[in-house]
């Protein structure tokens, strides 16, 4: 009979342990929360990237204060209020450094385009992220979309336009990307997208440049710059990007005005 006393009271020992083990676990990390909680509080916050804005804006607007948690903070929304707060900003990277900094890394973008919408004029990025709004005379020194208007526009949101817009906002920003990534912009006068089928481009000045919605805009624009080097800098007119054979453009002359050919003595 006592060795089946002892035996029972080694079960209940055994179970004791198996309930103790998951429930010290449990407190140790309910300990270690409480302290990385309790040391590891905000009390340096640096920016860096940034040329528009100056730090105090950055640190304003991204919500984050001295004290706070560097563990418990949400850097994905301190980092679509800084997008939101300030619109030149395109992209940000929120980056605890322990034991008590937080760095905000800034990358910014600039207006390129410019488009017409409720009533005014609005500044957009590469990426179709509508930057300001702006008058008129300060929007004519970016390039003019016309043909199609923004929709419900808004500083800070993206570019919407309408259902029936010949060109998406995907394809637009894909044009303004390539053109920028090329160094082309500021050699660009204007963009025209009324038409159902193809865009027009105005030029250096003197060619309208034509492709359709769904070209390769990288590669057309590398044969674009290619088929002007074969200019003269005198020529001027229509530059066909529309043939069957990708790589072709063909150029048309604008009519010379009378009397340009010659004069008499």
């Amino acid at each position: 009979m006592p060795k089946k006393r002892t035996t029972r009271r080694r079960r209940r020992r055994g179970g004791l342990v198996r309930l103790l083990r998951p429930l010290s676990v449990l407190l140790a990390a309910v300990a270690v929360v409480a302290a990385l909680t309790l040391f590891f509080k905000v009390d340096k916050i640096e920016t860096a990237g940034s040329i528009r804005y100056q730090a105090e804006e950055i640190i304003a607007a991204s919500g984050v204060e001295r004290g706070d948690n560097l563990i418990l903070l949400d850097r994905r929304r301190i980092a679509q209020r800084l997008y939101t707060e300030l619109p030149y900003i395109t992209q940000v990277q929120v980056t605890p450094q322990f034991p008590d900094t937080l760095l905000l890394e800034i990358t910014e973008t600039r207006a390129i385009a410019s488009i017409q919408g409720a009533g005014g004029y609005w500044l957009l990025s590469a990426k179709g992220k509508l930057v300001e709004a702006a008058e008129e005379s300060a929007a004519a020194d970016y390039l003019a979309i016309s043909g199609v208007e923004a929709l419900s526009p808004a500083v800070s949101h993206m570019l919407e336009l309408p259902e029936e817009s010949p060109i998406s906002r995907e394809r637009l920003a894909a044009l303004l990307e390539a053109l920028e990534s090329r160094g082309m912009m500021a050699r660009v006068d204007g963009l025209d997208v009324s038409d159902e089928e193809i865009l027009v481009l105005g030029y250096d000045g003197r060619f309208q440049v034509e492709m359709f919605y769904d070209a390769d805009f990288d590669f057309k624009l590398h044969c674009l710059q290619e088929a002007v080097e074969l200019l003269e800098p005198n020529e001027r007119g229509v530059l066909r990007m529309t043939m069957q054979d990708d790589n072709e453009a063909r150029f048309i002359p604008a009519p010379q005005p009378a009397g340009a050919a010659g004069s008499s003595s």
